[in-house]
C-alpha cells in the first residue's frame, strides 16, 4: 500500500515549482543578491522600472535562441499545514490515481494540483507509481495534472487532464485518465507552413478572479480532456508557424493566439486563416557591418499569468520577412542583432523591444533600423541594499523603433556618476546607465552624467555617448528621467545619402513643453553646427545637410533637463 502523503502545500511551493519549470525571472544585482527593499512611495513606478531593467540573462534563462519568459503575478501564500495527524485541522481523505495515454501509471513526480474554489491557496502532491493519498479541507476544487507519455513512434506527448469542479466532502477516490484527452489541432491555411512551437494554457475564474491554473504546456503533441460546458473556464492557444517548421530562415512567421471561453471543447485547437491576421512586412537593418537577426514574439495575456515568447531567426541582415500577428492582441516583441555566426551569445548581441497592437487584419510595414542610438525610459530608484533592484536603470542603446535593456552592452564600457549641486561626486558606478546600492539623498538639485565608449564587433556607430540629466530630489520617490529620441530616414545599413538634406524627427518625454536644441558634427564632435528646430504636432523637426562622407554626430539639449551627445549617430553612403 502506498505511503500516505499529506496534501499540505501552499501557493509558495506551487509558485516555486512553476518557476523551476518556466525559468521565471528574478531580479538580481551583479552579485546575485536577492531583491532588496525599494525606498519609494511610488510602488507602481518602481515595479515597472524593475521589470524594464530585468537582466537579459533572467529574461532568457536558457539563452537568446530559446524562449523569453516573464513571471506571472503570484498569489499570496499562507503558511499552513493541513494534517489531521498533527491535530491542526481535520481533513477529508482523498486518493488519486493517474494513468498515462497508454493506460499505465503516470511517471513518479508527476504533479496533481488542487485549486480550492473558495479562492484559497492551492495544493499539490507528487505521484508515486501513479498514485497519491492524503487529506484536504472539505470543499470544491479544480483538479488537474499534466501527464507525459512515450508514444509508439518514440515521441513524447503531454496530456492535460482537467476537472474544473470536484466535490470533496467525504472520503473521495479520483481517477485522472489521460486516455480521455483529445489531440489539440493547430493548422494554418498555407501549404508549406508547419507548426514550429506553441503553448496551451487554462484560465479558470475562481472566487471572482481569473487564475491561470495551467500554462507553459507545449502545443506540439498535446492533448487535453474535454470538460463540457464550463462558463468559468477558458483555454488559450499560442502558436508559431513557419515554412516547413524551420526555426530560422523562413520568409514568414505566424504568431497567433486564440482564447476559447466556456470550457474545453470535444475538438480542441485552432485553425488559422491568413486573411484574419495582420500581415507586417518587416525590414531588419544593420549598423553597417554583417549581422544575424532573430527575435521573440510574446502575447500580453490580460490574466496576469506567466508569459512566453518563442524565438525565430530571420537570418543574415539586412533582411525582410513577413510577420503575421493575431489582431486586437497586445504583443511584446524583441529583435536582436548578433555576429554573423548566429550564435546569439549574451556578450555579442544587441537587443531591442517594443509593444505593439494591430487593431485589425490587413497589410502593414515597418523598418527596424538599429540607429539612431540614445537613452530612453530611465529611472533612479533609491534603495539601501546591494543587489536587488537597480538604483539606476536606463536603456542607453534605445532607438526610435525600440527600447534597449540597461547595461552591460557588447563592446561597451563606461560610468554613471551622480553629483551634488556643488559638483561633488556622491555616487558612481562602472556601467553606463546602470548602478546598484545608491541610497536616498538629501533634498536638492543633482546631476547625473553617463559616459560610454563602444567598440561593438558589428558596428562602427555610436562609438561614444555623453549624457547629463539635471533633476531635483524632494523625497524618496522614484525619479523618472526625461528623454529625447530620434527618427530619420536611413537605408538598410543605417546610412544616409551623401550631401543630401536630412530630416531628423525628435520626440521628447517627461520633459514638459520645452523646445529642444540640436547641433550636428561631421568630424566626430571636434566642431558643431546649430540646426534649426521647429514644432510639428507632438514632435520636433530639424533639417541638416549631410557631409560627402564619413559620419554625422548629434548633440541635443532640453534646457534645464537633458544634454545628450552621440558620436557617429549614423553613417554616410558616399
Amino acid at each position: 500500500m502506498a505511503e500516505k502523503k499529506t496534501l499540505a502545500v501552499t501557493a509558495a511551493a506551487v509558485a516555486a515549482v512553476t518557476a523551476s519549470m518556466v525559468g521565471a525571472a528574478v531580479l538580481s544585482g551583479p552579485d546575485g543578491v536577492s531583491a532588496g527593499r525599494v525606498s519609494a512611495t511610488d510602488r507602481a513606478t518602481a515595479q515597472a522600472a524593475s521589470q524594464k531593467s530585468q537582466g537579459v540573462r533572467d529574461r532568457y534563462p536558457h539563452g537568446l535562441r530559446k524562449e523569453a519568459v516573464t513571471k506571472g503575478a503570484r498569489r499570496p501564500a499562507k503558511a499552513r499545514r493541513l494534517s489531521a495527524r498533527d491535530g491542526v485541522q481535520e481533513g477529508v481523505q482523498i486518493a488519486v490515481d493517474v494513468l498515462d495515454r497508454n493506460g499505465k501509471p503516470a511517471a513518479d513526480q508527476t504533479l496533481v494540483e488542487f485549486y480550492p474554489l473558495t479562492g484559497d491557496d492551492p495544493f499539490y502532491a507528487e505521484l508515486q507509481n501513479g498514485h497519491v493519498e492524503g487529506e484536504l479541507p472539505a470543499g470544491q476544487y479544480a483538479m488537474l495534472t499534466r501527464v507525459s507519455t512515450t508514444e509508439q513512434d518514440g515521441t513524447t506527448s503531454s496530456a492535460l487532464v482537467y476537472r474544473p469542479k470536484v466535490e470533496i466532502t467525504a472520503t473521495t477516490k479520483v481517477l485522472l485518465d489521460a486516455r480521455e484527452a483529445k489531440p489539440i489541432a493547430a493548422t494554418v491555411d498555407r501549404a508549406d507552413a508547419r507548426l514550429l512551437t506553441g503553448e496551451v494554457r487554462v484560465v479558470q475564474k475562481i472566487a471572482g478572479r481569473s487564475v491561470v491554473t495551467s500554462s507553459m504546456m507545449p502545443l506540439e503533441n498535446a492533448y487535453i480532456t474535454p470538460t463540457g460546458s464550463a462558463p468559468e473556464l477558458s483555454v488559450g492557444f499560442q502558436a508559431v508557424f513557419t515554412r516547413k517548421g524551420a526555426e530560422s530562415g523562413s520568409p514568414y512567421v505566424y504568431n497567433v493566439v486564440e482564447q476559447q471561453d466556456g470550457g474545453v471543447p470535444q475538438k480542441p485547437g485552432l485553425n488559422v486563416h491568413t486573411k484574419d491576421l495582420a500581415a507586417v512586412k518587416t525590414a531588419y537593418g544593420t549598423e553597417g557591418s554583417p549581422v544575424c537577426v532573430g527575435g521573440h514574439a510574446m502575447p500580453i495575456w490580460t490574466d496576469g499569468g506567466p508569459r512566453i515568447g518563442f524565438f525565430t531567426g530571420v537570418g543574415a541582415a539586412p533582411g525582410t520577412r513577413t510577420e503575421y500577428y493575431s489582431p486586437g492582441v497586445a504583443w511584446e516583441l524583441d529583435w536582436m542583432n548578433t555576429t554573423p555566426d548566429c550564435e546569439f551569445g549574451f556578450e555579442t548581441t544587441e537587443l531591442w523591444s517594443r509593444q505593439e497592437r494591430f487593431t485589425k487584419a490587413g497589410s502593414y510595414q515597418r523598418r527596424l533600423t538599429p540607429a539612431l542610438f540614445g537613452p530612453r525610459e530611465g529611472v533612479v530608484i533609491w534603495n539601501e541594499n546591494e543587489g536587488g533592484e537597480p538604483a539606476l536603470a536606463i536603456g542607453m542603446h534605445s532607438t526610435g523603433a525600440g527600447r534597449s535593456p540597461m547595461a552591460p552592452y557588447p563592446g561597451s564600457t563606461g560610468t554613471s556618476v551622480l553629483r551634488d549641486p556643488s559638483g561633488n561626486t556622491v555616487y558612481t558606478y562602472d556601467l553606463p546607465g546602470a548602478a546598484w546600492n545608491w541610497g536616498l539623498l538629501k533634498p536638492g538639485n543633482y546631476s547625473l552624467t553617463v559616459d560610454e565608449r563602444r567598440a561593438a564587433p558589428f558596428s562602427p556607430l555610436a562609438v561614444r555617448q555623453h549624457v547629463v540629466w539635471n533633476f531635483a530630489v524632494k523625497d524618496d520617490q522614484v525619479i523618472r528621467l526625461p528623454y529625447l529620441t530620434y527618427r530619420t530616414p536611413l537605408d538598410e545599413q543605417s546610412r544616409a545619402k551623401a550631401g543630401a538634406r536630412q530630416q531628423v524627427t525628435m520626440t521628447t518625454g517627461r520633459a514638459g513643453t520645452a523646445a529642444p536644441k540640436l547641433w550636428a558634427s561631421s568630424d566626430d564632435g571636434a566642431t558643431w553646427k546649430a540646426v534649426t528646430v521647429t514644432r510639428k504636432g507632438k514632435d520636433w523637426m530639424a533639417t541638416l545637410t549631410n557631409p560627402k562622407e564619413g559620419f554625422v554626430s548629434l548633440r541635443a539639449t532640453i534646457p534645464g533637463a537633458l544634454d545628450q551627445t552621440v558620436i557617429r549617430a549614423y553613417a554616410i553612403n558616399g
